[in-house]
């Protein structure tokens, strides 16, 4: 089974997944820190992975915010269980000044504290959670970046006769999934054969923080996945999609592949896995479906989160007004 995937592979293909297979996300904690503070950070860390069941970025991020607060501590012999406003105010005009971060950097870097020293009071370390206090900074928010329907259409009928067939039929079948279910990418990678129905119609997925949802596969993405499942077989890895090698893909396996596609097309615009959940998203919304449904899809646990696409819909549903409606043109 796994020859099939050996042939017609580029060779700097063959290399950036060798380097990048099996990467493993980890904060370690300096030798110099005092015994009681990296008693606190593995604590910390075993309460991130275990109760809140964060996903490896979200872990790696909190744990690397937190070493960087610790440094700064140590650094102005300042007590972690008896800091005060003044001290973290101290420590994000330390941050701005000396790695030059921006208002969401720091915004992230607060909620990694504020996560922190809830935990803290949890553990009754602490009496009060002083960072409850600190105002997150105002940011500007950024709207998702999606495919026009051009964009799209070219994106998913493009053809690369350089690659295997088994490879090429791989590839139609990440993108076009990708764009009829919108999942994130680690969902894609770790979607398994038996999590597809018979009929290739529904995909079991296993979300952030494990919640398991279903997503709906549409007839084009149905037609080219069933197209790849007959090349690739039944065998090997219980994962749908596959490297060259015969191994599960990674998510950096993807956005190669996808980097790939763009280079080869010409295309100016980026091609990321989260542009096309962005697109199927606004999508959704622009032909008048339910948030509430589009949320479920999404995988979403707060509303919030989806309705950042309604201002996309919105502009799309301006631009229509204004190039139909006699009065509005000028």
């Amino acid at each position: 089974m796994y020859s099939i995937f050996l042939g017609g592979e580029l060779e700097n293909f063959c290399r950036y997944l060798h380097c990048m297979n099996n990467s493993v996300l980890e904060v370690q904690v300096p030798e110099h820190f005092p015994a009681s503070m990296a008693e606190l950070f593995h604590s910390y860390r075993t309460y991130l992975k275990i109760e809140k069941n964060y996903s490896e970025h979200t872990l790696f991020a909190y744990l690397r915010d937190l070493k960087f607060f610790f440094e700064f501590c140590l650094k102005e012999e300042i007590d972690i269980l008896g800091i005060d406003v003044l001290d973290v105010r101290a420590y994000f005009a330390d941050l701005k000044s000396t790695k030059n971060q921006d208002k969401r950097t720091q915004s992230r870097k607060l909620s990694s504290l504020r996560t922190f020293y809830k935990f803290l009071f949890r553990e009754e370390k602490i009496g009060a959670n002083p960072i409850l206090q600190v105002s997150f900074p105002k940011t500007k928010k950024k709207l998702p970046k999606n495919f026009n329907q051009l964009e799209t259409e070219d994106i998913l009928e493009y053809n690369d006769e350089v690659k295997s067939q088994v490879l090429g039929k791989r590839d139609k079948a990440i993108v076009e999934v990708l764009y009829s279910t919108g999942l994130r990418v680690f969902e894609l990678v770790g979607a398994k054969m038996s999590d597809l129905n018979e009929e290739l119609t529904s995909l079991k997925v296993m979300g952030k923080r494990k919640k398991e949802r279903f997503v709906f596969i549409g007839d084009e993405a149905r037609k080219a996945l069933q197209d790849y499942l007959d090349e690739r077989g039944a065998n090997g890895p219980p994962e749908i999609f596959l490297n060259q090698r015969g191994g599960k893909l990674t998510t950096r396996g993807i956005r190669y592949i996808l980097a790939e596609r763009r280079s080869v097309m010409g295309m100016e615009k980026a091609i990321t896995p989260h542009k096309f959940r962005h697109t199927f998203a606004t999508d959704l919304l622009n032909a008048g479906a339910d948030i509430r449904a589009v949320q479920e899809l999404l995988g979403h646990s707060s509303l919030s989160s989806t309705q950042v696409y309604l201002s996309v819909s919105r502009d799309r549903l301006k631009e229509v007004y204004r190039n139909a409606h006699p009065h509005a043109k000028k």
